[in-house]
């Protein structure tokens, strides 16, 4: 594309000001090409809807326990943008079913609802889980107790939205952190209550409640890490025995909660290919990518609430990151049928203070964004290799 051509493409795209020489560079533009454009309104700019551009390769969705509590901004945002809505916590057991004889569907409900209402589809969130689950699932109770109480347990939360909710995160975070060469030729379970009570078939016994609960549903395995590396191994191991034991999965979770400061790239395009080999498509389950701290699913304190905003540099890195891997998922959307990001906006998210999302806080597109549309958007864009 020449030079004019890129000019005129960036400022109808990009007229935002806030890190507006970033995002020219990662265009080829040098700033002084831009000279004049802090004049462009946000109302003069075409924004285009993402679930639009990737229509053609793959669902774009969030995640957020909707509609309550959010405002009608934000909840236009998702209606622009997304097709598919993940419930961040109301489906978890813990929030949903805190006691062997109480539920609380009354969130769930009200996203389906709204979801069904406004035409996203909607990803449940998740069934079994070493966190967030309460103590009843295994208190006073042998294996055959235990193995009932999740199967109720999936059974109904399951049942009750079959032909509503279109997948399931099944299992999540099953397998341990860390990893050497030799737990890379196992699966090195987490040892969570659910290993102790039941040991390692808990997984597919799940898998197999859910396929009963909802046949047409599809069913994920879902994990943070397991794009590279010793996890990464343990994975593969671990979905080879599922499959040979006949649990019905048919698509993997890979989080991408990653960091400016660290993406395999070139890992999470091999891992894409190797989930691919085994029959199984491949989600980006819950995408972000944060300006300050480390990559991982990890829990932790929210250390970074009063951080500086970012620098125009940081939006550029961080602009350059979501392309790469946009051109990753775009490479791969033959297997890779869902990117949700984790959250909406830089205000909703659970990272908040480190700034991981497309969206600012104030629901506005960040370069980021602008990125993103630009991988499909100018074929021309010169992205390095995975490294």
């Amino acid at each position: 594309m020449a030079l004019q051509q890129q000019r005129r493409r960036f400022l109808r795209l990009a007229g935002a000001s806030v890190g507006m020489s970033a995002y020219a560079s990662t265009l080829g533009i040098q700033c002084s090409a831009v000279a004049g454009s802090d004049s462009l309104q946000p109302a003069e700019r075409r924004r285009p809807a993402l679930k639009e551009v990737y229509k053609e390769h793959f669902l774009i969705g969030m995640a957020g326990d909707l509609p309550g509590n959010y405002s009608q901004q934000e909840l236009a945002l998702v209606k622009e943008h997304f097709n598919v809505v993940t419930p961040e916590n109301c489906m978890k057991p813990g929030p949903v079913h805190p006691s062997e004889n109480i539920w609380r569907f009354e969130r769930c409900d009200a996203l389906v609802k709204w979801c069904l209402d406004n035409n996203m589809a909607v990803h449940g969130h998740t069934l079994v889980w070493h966190a967030q689950t309460s103590d009843w699932f295994f208190r006073d109770g042998d294996k055959s107790v235990v193995v009932q109480r999740m199967k109720d347990h999936i059974t109904t939360l399951v049942g009750r939205y079959k032909g509503k909710v279109r997948s399931w995160d099944v299992v999540n975070e099953a397998i341990s952190d860390g990893g050497h060469s030799q737990t890379a030729q196992t699966e090195n379970l987490r040892n969570s209550s659910w290993l102790k009570a039941v040991g390692p078939e808990f997984i597919t016994l799940a898998f197999k409640f859910a396929h009963q609960a909802d046949p047409d549903a599809k069913l994920y395995y879902n994990d943070y890490g397991i794009e590279a590396g010793p996890k990464h191994a343990s994975a593969m191991v671990l979905l080879r025995r599922l499959i040979k034991e006949g649990a019905p999965i048919h698509a993997v979770g890979i989080q991408g909660h990653w960091s400016t400061r660290g993406i395999p790239y070139a890992a999470l395009d091999r891992a894409i290919a190797a989930f691919a080999s085994l029959g199984l498509k491949v989600g980006i389950t819950e995408l972000d990518v944060t300006i300050g701290g480390a990559s991982g699913g990890q829990f932790g304190p929210r250390r970074f609430a009063n951080l500086p905003p970012p620098s125009p540099e940081d939006l550029k890195t961080q602009a350059d990151a979501y392309a790469r891997l946009f051109a990753i998922f775009v490479k791969h959307n033959q297997v890779v049928e869902r990117v949700t990001f984790w959250g909406l906006s830089d205000r909703r998210t659970w990272r908040f203070g480190q700034h991981p999302l497309i969206f600012d806080a104030n629901n506005q597109p960040k370069p980021a964004y602008w990125a993103i549309v630009d991988v499909l958007l100018n074929s021309n864009r010169d992205l390095p290799a995975p490294r």
